[in-house]
């Protein structure tokens, strides 16, 4: 599979609107906290609003909080949230999916085990439009391949002028 051609492609074309998922869920980042290994301030991921296990796409939403310290440098004259973090987020959201493929469920329940994953390879990402302060954005991600232990994940940073970025993650290990 030529990921690099298909980061090309899904820069023009929504992987799926988020709101078409047909398995709808309003998680939170006390639940997201269940099944990933993140916490503030390096949790990117604010909601988990839908899921479609057949395809294995996931969506979240987060706010890009303008009183972040991150946007005093980045930039003063122009803050701008950066690529990334961009990247980060749509790996966090992928770790989320991971759960509920591996588990084979659509909710969190219980006290689940969270997933040891390293991210080992990014192929690239496309910037399309800068995401700004004050901005609550739409994040989408797909599993693309697993073969038990490496995944390869497409994702996509969405706001209200479209979409923003393109993020491929070639190859996530699952320890």
């Amino acid at each position: 599979m030529d990921y690099d051609q298909i980061l090309r492609k899904k820069r023009k074309k929504f992987i799926v609107e988020p709101e078409a998922l047909p398995v709808r869920f309003s998680y939170g980042k006390t639940d997201i906290e269940k099944i990933v290994p993140h916490r503030d301030p390096f949790l990117l991921v604010d909601k988990l609003t839908g899921f479609n296990p057949e395809e294995k796409i996931i969506a979240g939403s987060t706010f890009i909080d303008p009183e972040w310290p991150l946007f005093k440098g980045h930039f003063p004259e122009y803050p701008v949230y950066p690529g990334c973090l961009e990247v980060e987020m749509t790996g966090q959201l992928g770790l989320c999916m991971n759960y509920f493929v591996t588990n084979n469920v659509t909710e969190i329940s219980g006290t689940p085990e969270i997933a040891p994953i390293r991210a080992t390879r990014i192929v690239g990402a496309y910037y399309l439009q800068p995401v700004l302060p004050g901005t609550t954005v739409q994040i989408v991600a797909q599993l693309l391949e697993h073969d038990g232990y490496f995944g390869k994940i497409i994702g996509q940073i969405i706001t209200e002028e479209g979409l923003v970025a393109c993020v491929s993650i070639s190859e996530v290990c699952f320890l």
